[in-house]
């Protein structure tokens, strides 16, 4: 005879869902909830994501109106920042996209 947490588990199996899947899910969720929000980034940050130069960025990629409508700077020649996912999106759609 079967018991109802048998049958239970037999249709989670058969809809694919298994304790593996729901550990790795978890595992998953725990990793992004743990990662810092991070809202905007400077110049070097994006360096850093792209390991293009200062100069390679500001030629290619900064100077770019898609780029440009997330940047924000509070006076002239004061530190510029961009919003993070939307111009990480852009930076790659550039690269993707528009370059051969």
């Amino acid at each position: 005879m079967t018991t109802e947490s048998q049958v239970i588990q037999t249709l989670f199996e058969m809809s694919g869902i298994t304790a593996v899947k729901v550990q790795e899910q978890l595992k998953e969720l725990v990793a992004t909830s743990a990662q810092p929000l991070v809202l905007f980034w400077d110049i070097h940050d994006i360096q850093k994501a792209t390991t293009f130069s200062r100069k390679f960025l500001e030629d290619h990629i900064l100077n770019d109106p898609r780029v440009q409508r997330y940047e924000r700077q509070r006076e002239k020649g004061g530190k510029r920042v961009w919003l993070k996912e939307p111009t990480a999106k852009v930076i790659q759609e550039i690269i993707m996209n528009d370059w051969m």
